[in-house]
């Protein structure tokens, strides 16, 4: 669970500041999450299972989650300063806030649904199946 938190982090900085540099969602980068997540995983437990693609599902969702209320906190903020004007969303995240932030973000377009549901789906093959093709632990879990 520590290498997928790590590696969560790790995708979803990664996603903040590719949009830093561009100043757009850059949505489909969303896959990369469950794909760097489950290999995390896998790297540490030793092997793909089914305790590894769940761990791996909520490794996902959870980084996905939050590293999409960072990415649309700062295209909105950034949206207002560019318009002269402002908006204070926290910085740590309310459950209100976190909600209508990801609604927001959710409801603008559906590829950031489509893209979520890709990295969730990568993250349970891949959490399942393991990343080499002789494991001798393959699919017994």
């Amino acid at each position: 669970m520590l290498f997928g938190s790590c590696a969560g982090v790790v995708a979803g900085v990664a996603w903040y500041l590719i949009v830093l540099g561009t100043t757009s969602m850059q949505t489909y980068l969303l896959p990369a999450f469950g794909v760097v997540v489950s290999y995390a995983v896998y790297a540490g437990m030793r092997r793909p299972g089914r305790a590894a693609a769940l761990i791996s599902l909520a490794i996902t969702a959870v980084s996905i989650t939050l590293s999409m209320y960072y990415v649309e906190r700062h295209l909105v903020v950034q949206f207002f300063s560019t318009n002269n004007d402002s908006i204070h969303i926290p910085f740590v995240p309310y459950l209100d806030w976190l909600a209508e932030v990801l609604h927001h973000a959710l409801t603008k377009s559906p590829s950031p649904i489509v893209y979520s549901l890709l990295a969730l789906v990568a993250a349970g093959w891949f959490g399942h199946q393991g990343f080499d093709p002789h494991d001798q632990h393959l699919r017994h879990s």
